[in-house]
Protein backbone atom coordinates (compact mmCIF):
# COMPACT_ATOMS: atom_id res chain seq x y z
CA UNK A 1 0.00 0.00 0.00
CA UNK A 2 2.58 2.71 0.72
CA UNK A 3 4.63 1.76 -2.28
CA UNK A 4 1.33 2.12 -4.09
CA UNK A 5 0.94 5.43 -2.28
CA UNK A 6 3.94 7.08 -2.99
CA UNK A 7 3.70 6.19 -6.59
CA UNK A 8 0.08 7.97 -6.65
CA UNK A 9 1.76 11.26 -4.89
CA UNK A 10 4.57 10.92 -7.60
CA UNK A 11 2.41 10.99 -10.55
CA UNK A 12 0.31 13.71 -8.84
CA UNK A 13 3.08 15.98 -8.36
CA UNK A 14 4.40 15.22 -11.78
CA UNK A 15 1.18 16.59 -13.34
CA UNK A 16 1.15 19.09 -11.02
CA UNK A 17 4.39 20.01 -12.31
CA UNK A 18 4.23 19.77 -15.72
CA UNK A 19 0.73 22.05 -15.76
CA UNK A 20 2.37 24.77 -13.46
CA UNK A 21 5.66 24.97 -15.95
CA UNK A 22 4.19 23.46 -19.19
CA UNK A 23 1.42 24.32 -21.51
CA UNK A 24 -1.73 23.03 -20.67
CA UNK A 25 -3.20 25.57 -22.16
CA UNK A 26 -1.59 24.50 -26.08
CA UNK A 27 -1.74 20.96 -24.83
CA UNK A 28 -5.29 20.60 -24.50
CA UNK A 29 -6.21 22.68 -28.07
CA UNK A 30 -3.89 20.73 -29.66
CA UNK A 31 -5.95 17.43 -28.67
CA UNK A 32 -8.70 19.24 -29.72
CA UNK A 33 -7.43 20.34 -32.78
CA UNK A 34 -5.95 17.09 -33.57
CA UNK A 35 -9.83 15.71 -33.56
CA UNK A 36 -11.07 18.43 -35.63
CA UNK A 37 -8.53 17.41 -38.29
CA UNK A 38 -9.65 14.15 -38.19
CA UNK A 39 -13.11 15.02 -37.99
CA UNK A 40 -12.50 16.41 -42.03
CA UNK A 41 -15.03 19.29 -41.19
CA UNK A 42 -17.69 17.18 -39.57
CA UNK A 43 -18.88 18.67 -36.04
CA UNK A 44 -16.47 19.04 -33.16
CA UNK A 45 -16.02 20.51 -29.75
CA UNK A 46 -12.98 21.97 -31.04
CA UNK A 47 -16.05 23.80 -33.26
CA UNK A 48 -18.24 24.15 -30.37
CA UNK A 49 -15.80 25.90 -28.08
CA UNK A 50 -14.58 28.60 -30.52
CA UNK A 51 -16.16 31.54 -31.97
CA UNK A 52 -17.55 31.67 -35.56
CA UNK A 53 -14.56 32.31 -38.54
CA UNK A 54 -14.34 35.18 -40.53
CA UNK A 55 -13.71 34.41 -44.49
CA UNK A 56 -13.89 35.99 -47.49
CA UNK A 57 -12.10 36.28 -50.88
CA UNK A 58 -9.45 38.85 -51.00
CA UNK A 59 -7.13 40.86 -53.79
CA UNK A 60 -3.88 42.32 -53.52
CA UNK A 61 -1.77 44.31 -55.95
CA UNK A 62 -0.03 40.99 -57.29
CA UNK A 63 -2.40 37.97 -56.59
CA UNK A 64 -5.54 37.12 -55.17
CA UNK A 65 -6.77 34.35 -52.41
CA UNK A 66 -8.73 33.75 -49.48
CA UNK A 67 -8.56 35.06 -46.01
CA UNK A 68 -9.35 32.92 -42.99
CA UNK A 69 -9.66 35.07 -39.36
CA UNK A 70 -10.46 34.05 -35.92
CA UNK A 71 -13.03 36.33 -34.15
CA UNK A 72 -10.64 36.96 -31.29
CA UNK A 73 -7.17 38.17 -31.55
CA UNK A 74 -4.91 36.78 -34.31
CA UNK A 75 -2.12 35.45 -32.66
CA UNK A 76 -0.19 34.45 -35.87
CA UNK A 77 -0.24 34.45 -40.02
CA UNK A 78 0.20 31.71 -42.08
CA UNK A 79 -0.05 31.25 -45.78
CA UNK A 80 -1.53 27.95 -46.42
CA UNK A 81 -0.21 26.71 -50.24
CA UNK A 82 -2.77 24.47 -52.16
CA UNK A 83 -1.14 21.38 -53.30
CA UNK A 84 -2.05 19.68 -57.07
CA UNK A 85 -6.10 19.74 -57.21
CA UNK A 86 -8.26 21.10 -59.74
CA UNK A 87 -10.01 22.83 -57.53
CA UNK A 88 -6.96 24.40 -56.29
CA UNK A 89 -8.10 26.81 -52.81
CA UNK A 90 -11.66 25.78 -53.20
CA UNK A 91 -10.76 22.00 -52.08
CA UNK A 92 -13.15 21.12 -49.20
CA UNK A 93 -10.23 18.87 -47.22
CA UNK A 94 -8.06 22.31 -47.70
CA UNK A 95 -10.64 24.82 -46.66
CA UNK A 96 -11.42 22.77 -43.69
CA UNK A 97 -7.60 22.63 -42.81
CA UNK A 98 -7.50 26.70 -42.70
CA UNK A 99 -10.27 26.85 -40.70
CA UNK A 100 -8.92 24.50 -38.27
CA UNK A 101 -5.80 26.36 -37.67
CA UNK A 102 -8.12 29.90 -38.40
CA UNK A 103 -9.78 28.73 -34.72
CA UNK A 104 -6.21 28.55 -32.86
CA UNK A 105 -5.46 31.90 -33.51
CA UNK A 106 -4.19 31.89 -36.98
CA UNK A 107 -4.65 34.56 -39.81
CA UNK A 108 -4.80 32.31 -42.98
CA UNK A 109 -4.18 33.09 -46.64
CA UNK A 110 -4.65 30.65 -49.17
CA UNK A 111 -3.15 31.77 -52.29
CA UNK A 112 -4.81 31.32 -56.12
CA UNK A 113 -2.27 29.61 -57.75
CA UNK A 114 -3.56 28.93 -61.06
CA UNK A 115 -0.97 25.91 -62.17
CA UNK A 116 -2.62 23.76 -59.69
CA UNK A 117 -5.87 23.38 -60.80
CA UNK A 118 -3.78 21.95 -64.02
CA UNK A 119 -2.91 19.48 -61.83
CA UNK A 120 0.69 20.97 -61.69
CA UNK A 121 2.95 23.25 -60.46
CA UNK A 122 5.03 25.36 -61.08
CA UNK A 123 8.58 27.62 -59.89
CA UNK A 124 6.46 30.71 -60.69
CA UNK A 125 4.25 29.54 -57.66
CA UNK A 126 7.50 30.43 -55.45
CA UNK A 127 6.88 34.16 -56.65
CA UNK A 128 3.09 33.63 -55.72
CA UNK A 129 3.35 32.37 -52.35
CA UNK A 130 6.19 34.84 -51.54
CA UNK A 131 3.94 37.77 -52.98
CA UNK A 132 1.14 35.73 -50.51
CA UNK A 133 3.66 36.13 -47.42
CA UNK A 134 4.76 39.63 -48.39
CA UNK A 135 0.72 41.02 -48.34
CA UNK A 136 -0.06 38.65 -45.29
CA UNK A 137 3.01 40.64 -43.20
CA UNK A 138 1.75 43.40 -43.90
CA UNK A 139 -1.81 43.09 -42.65
CA UNK A 140 -0.47 40.99 -39.64
CA UNK A 141 3.25 42.89 -39.08
CA UNK A 142 2.91 42.15 -35.34
CA UNK A 143 2.87 38.46 -35.51
CA UNK A 144 5.04 35.73 -35.91
CA UNK A 145 4.93 34.83 -40.24
CA UNK A 146 5.03 31.16 -41.68
CA UNK A 147 3.95 29.02 -44.03
CA UNK A 148 2.36 25.93 -44.87
CA UNK A 149 2.46 23.09 -47.66
CA UNK A 150 1.49 19.68 -48.45
CA UNK A 151 2.96 17.34 -50.65
CA UNK A 152 4.59 19.09 -53.58
CA UNK A 153 3.44 22.67 -52.97
CA UNK A 154 6.24 22.13 -50.14
CA UNK A 155 8.63 23.11 -53.30
CA UNK A 156 7.19 26.79 -54.04
CA UNK A 157 6.71 27.23 -50.38
CA UNK A 158 10.25 26.91 -49.53
CA UNK A 159 11.37 28.70 -52.68
CA UNK A 160 9.41 31.59 -50.97
CA UNK A 161 10.50 31.14 -47.57
CA UNK A 162 14.51 31.63 -49.69
CA UNK A 163 14.02 34.93 -50.76
CA UNK A 164 15.90 37.10 -49.13
CA UNK A 165 13.30 39.83 -47.45
CA UNK A 166 11.24 36.75 -46.34
CA UNK A 167 14.37 34.28 -44.87
CA UNK A 168 14.64 36.27 -41.61
CA UNK A 169 10.67 37.49 -41.58
CA UNK A 170 9.54 34.14 -41.69
CA UNK A 171 9.07 32.42 -38.27
CA UNK A 172 7.99 28.91 -38.99
CA UNK A 173 7.61 26.73 -42.10
CA UNK A 174 5.32 23.45 -42.03
CA UNK A 175 5.99 20.60 -45.10
CA UNK A 176 3.48 17.73 -44.86
CA UNK A 177 4.65 14.71 -46.91
CA UNK A 178 7.35 17.59 -49.08
CA UNK A 179 10.32 16.52 -51.04
CA UNK A 180 14.08 17.96 -51.11
CA UNK A 181 15.01 15.44 -54.47
CA UNK A 182 12.69 16.08 -57.25
CA UNK A 183 14.99 13.43 -59.02
CA UNK A 184 14.77 10.93 -56.00
CA UNK A 185 11.07 11.69 -55.41
CA UNK A 186 10.31 11.09 -59.82
CA UNK A 187 12.58 7.97 -59.05
CA UNK A 188 9.94 7.13 -55.97
CA UNK A 189 6.64 7.63 -58.12
CA UNK A 190 7.97 5.31 -61.65
CA UNK A 191 9.84 3.19 -59.72
CA UNK A 192 9.35 2.44 -55.83
CA UNK A 193 12.42 2.78 -55.03
CA UNK A 194 13.70 4.68 -52.02
CA UNK A 195 16.83 4.93 -49.51
CA UNK A 196 15.74 6.27 -45.73
CA UNK A 197 18.24 8.39 -44.32
CA UNK A 198 20.74 5.90 -42.50
CA UNK A 199 20.59 3.62 -43.78
CA UNK A 200 22.30 1.66 -46.45
CA UNK A 201 19.98 -0.37 -48.10
CA UNK A 202 17.73 -0.21 -51.00
CA UNK A 203 13.90 -0.63 -50.48
CA UNK A 204 11.30 -1.07 -53.14
CA UNK A 205 7.53 -0.58 -52.84
CA UNK A 206 4.69 -0.55 -55.77
CA UNK A 207 4.39 2.30 -57.44
CA UNK A 208 1.26 4.27 -56.69
CA UNK A 209 -0.71 4.21 -60.49
CA UNK A 210 -2.03 7.97 -59.57
CA UNK A 211 1.26 9.51 -58.98
CA UNK A 212 2.64 8.73 -62.14
CA UNK A 213 -0.42 9.33 -64.08
CA UNK A 214 -0.28 12.66 -62.37
CA UNK A 215 2.79 13.06 -63.36
CA UNK A 216 2.17 12.17 -67.03
CA UNK A 217 -1.06 15.16 -66.95
CA UNK A 218 1.29 17.78 -64.32
CA UNK A 219 4.09 17.35 -67.28
CA UNK A 220 2.27 17.01 -70.66
CA UNK A 221 1.32 20.67 -71.03
CA UNK A 222 4.63 21.84 -71.17
CA UNK A 223 5.43 20.48 -74.76
CA UNK A 224 5.88 22.22 -77.76
CA UNK A 225 4.08 19.80 -79.94
CA UNK A 226 0.23 20.54 -79.21
CA UNK A 227 -0.65 16.79 -80.59
CA UNK A 228 1.78 15.14 -78.06
CA UNK A 229 -0.17 17.11 -75.21
CA UNK A 230 -3.35 15.87 -76.46
CA UNK A 231 -2.24 12.50 -76.73
CA UNK A 232 -0.21 12.38 -73.27
CA UNK A 233 -3.70 14.10 -71.55
CA UNK A 234 -5.65 11.37 -72.51
CA UNK A 235 -2.70 8.60 -72.21
CA UNK A 236 -3.32 9.89 -68.88
CA UNK A 237 -6.85 10.21 -68.44
CA UNK A 238 -7.21 7.01 -69.59
CA UNK A 239 -4.84 5.34 -67.13
CA UNK A 240 -5.84 7.28 -64.10
CA UNK A 241 -9.24 5.98 -64.92
CA UNK A 242 -8.38 2.30 -65.62
CA UNK A 243 -4.40 0.97 -65.06
CA UNK A 244 -5.02 -2.01 -67.81
CA UNK A 245 -6.57 0.68 -70.42
CA UNK A 246 -5.02 -0.07 -73.95
CA UNK A 247 -3.32 2.84 -75.09
CA UNK A 248 -1.44 1.48 -77.81
CA UNK A 249 -2.87 3.49 -80.26
CA UNK A 250 -1.75 6.51 -78.62
CA UNK A 251 1.81 5.66 -77.82
CA UNK A 252 2.40 5.02 -81.50
CA UNK A 253 0.91 8.19 -82.83
CA UNK A 254 3.30 9.78 -80.10
CA UNK A 255 6.32 12.04 -81.26
CA UNK A 256 9.50 12.31 -79.77
CA UNK A 257 8.82 14.65 -77.11
CA UNK A 258 5.90 12.63 -76.04
CA UNK A 259 7.59 9.45 -76.04
CA UNK A 260 10.61 11.27 -73.93
CA UNK A 261 7.90 12.32 -70.98
CA UNK A 262 6.21 8.33 -71.60
CA UNK A 263 9.22 6.70 -70.80
CA UNK A 264 9.94 8.10 -67.43
CA UNK A 265 6.58 7.32 -66.44
CA UNK A 266 6.60 3.81 -67.74
CA UNK A 267 10.42 3.08 -66.43
CA UNK A 268 10.23 0.67 -63.71
CA UNK A 269 14.46 0.31 -63.70
CA UNK A 270 15.50 2.77 -60.50
CA UNK A 271 19.28 3.18 -61.94
CA UNK A 272 17.49 4.85 -65.42
CA UNK A 273 15.38 7.83 -64.18
CA UNK A 274 18.49 10.25 -63.99
CA UNK A 275 19.22 9.54 -67.36
CA UNK A 276 15.67 9.59 -68.81
CA UNK A 277 14.97 12.86 -67.29
CA UNK A 278 17.87 14.36 -68.73
CA UNK A 279 16.60 13.43 -71.91
CA UNK A 280 13.32 15.25 -71.10
CA UNK A 281 12.75 18.05 -73.66
CA UNK A 282 13.88 21.46 -72.30
CA UNK A 283 10.56 23.26 -71.09
CA UNK A 284 9.99 20.11 -69.01
CA UNK A 285 13.42 19.80 -67.54
CA UNK A 286 13.08 23.50 -66.63
CA UNK A 287 10.28 23.42 -64.79
CA UNK A 288 11.86 20.39 -62.58
CA UNK A 289 14.74 21.51 -62.00
CA UNK A 290 12.86 25.41 -60.92
CA UNK A 291 10.81 22.62 -58.11
CA UNK A 292 14.16 20.91 -57.33
CA UNK A 293 15.03 21.81 -53.66
CA UNK A 294 18.40 19.72 -54.07
CA UNK A 295 19.81 22.81 -56.05
CA UNK A 296 18.98 25.29 -53.56
CA UNK A 297 20.99 26.50 -50.41
CA UNK A 298 18.27 24.94 -47.65
CA UNK A 299 21.22 26.19 -45.19
CA UNK A 300 19.84 29.70 -45.63
CA UNK A 301 16.10 29.21 -43.84
CA UNK A 302 15.50 30.45 -40.54
CA UNK A 303 12.94 29.97 -38.19
CA UNK A 304 11.54 26.88 -36.94
CA UNK A 305 11.13 23.88 -39.86
CA UNK A 306 8.42 21.44 -38.77
CA UNK A 307 8.28 18.20 -41.06
CA UNK A 308 5.70 16.03 -40.88
CA UNK A 309 5.82 13.00 -42.82
CA UNK A 310 3.80 9.10 -42.87
CA UNK A 311 6.12 6.25 -43.46
CA UNK A 312 3.73 4.13 -45.42
CA UNK A 313 3.47 7.35 -47.29
CA UNK A 314 2.83 6.20 -51.08
CA UNK A 315 3.61 9.38 -53.12
CA UNK A 316 6.26 10.59 -51.55
CA UNK A 317 8.62 8.48 -49.10
CA UNK A 318 9.16 9.67 -45.46
CA UNK A 319 13.19 9.68 -46.29
CA UNK A 320 12.46 13.09 -48.66
CA UNK A 321 11.77 14.80 -45.14
CA UNK A 322 14.95 13.27 -43.69
CA UNK A 323 16.57 14.92 -46.25
CA UNK A 324 14.88 18.47 -46.24
CA UNK A 325 15.56 17.81 -42.23
CA UNK A 326 19.36 17.27 -42.82
CA UNK A 327 19.67 20.01 -45.50
CA UNK A 328 18.21 22.78 -43.48
CA UNK A 329 20.94 23.48 -40.89
CA UNK A 330 20.06 26.92 -40.24
CA UNK A 331 17.50 26.18 -38.86
CA UNK A 332 15.61 24.79 -35.88
CA UNK A 333 14.11 21.31 -37.43
CA UNK A 334 11.91 19.31 -36.03
CA UNK A 335 10.82 15.99 -37.46
CA UNK A 336 7.26 14.00 -36.97
CA UNK A 337 7.57 10.72 -38.81
CA UNK A 338 4.25 8.48 -38.22
CA UNK A 339 2.44 5.77 -39.43
CA UNK A 340 -0.84 4.79 -40.97
CA UNK A 341 -1.50 8.31 -42.29
CA UNK A 342 -0.79 7.58 -45.83
CA UNK A 343 -0.39 10.45 -48.36
CA UNK A 344 -1.25 13.11 -45.55
CA UNK A 345 -4.77 11.51 -44.60
CA UNK A 346 -5.32 13.41 -41.40
CA UNK A 347 -8.25 11.72 -40.83
CA UNK A 348 -6.42 8.38 -40.38
CA UNK A 349 -5.90 9.33 -36.41
CA UNK A 350 -4.98 6.02 -34.33
CA UNK A 351 -3.46 4.59 -31.27
CA UNK A 352 0.26 4.41 -33.57
CA UNK A 353 0.38 7.82 -34.70
CA UNK A 354 -1.43 10.19 -32.25
CA UNK A 355 1.12 10.84 -30.36
CA UNK A 356 3.31 11.75 -32.76
CA UNK A 357 0.40 13.95 -34.86
CA UNK A 358 -0.48 15.70 -31.52
CA UNK A 359 3.46 16.61 -30.81
CA UNK A 360 3.65 18.34 -34.14
CA UNK A 361 0.55 19.84 -34.12
CA UNK A 362 1.72 21.53 -30.15
CA UNK A 363 5.05 22.21 -32.16
CA UNK A 364 2.98 24.43 -34.44
CA UNK A 365 0.83 26.14 -31.60
CA UNK A 366 3.89 27.00 -29.93
CA UNK A 367 4.45 29.28 -32.82
CA UNK A 368 1.89 31.60 -31.87
CA UNK A 369 2.13 34.80 -29.77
Amino acid sequence: MRTLRRLAIGLAALVGLLFMFGRPVTWVQSALVMWDLAAGGAPTLWQEVTDQLLEYPTRWESGEGDLYLPAGKVRAAMVLVPGAAVLGRDEPRLQALARTFARAGFAILVPELPEVRRLALSRADGGRVASALRQLGKWQPDVPLGVAAISYAVGPAIIAALEGDLTSRIAFLVSIGGYHDMTAAIRFITTGAFRPMGDSREFRREPNSYGRWAFLQANAGRLDNAEDVRLLQEIARRRGRDASADITALTRALGPQGRAVLAVVDNRDPDAVATLLAALPENVRREIDGLNLAFYDLSKLRGHLILVHGQGDPLVPHSESQSLAASASGARVSLFLMDDIGHVEFNAVSLANAWTMWRAIVALLGERN
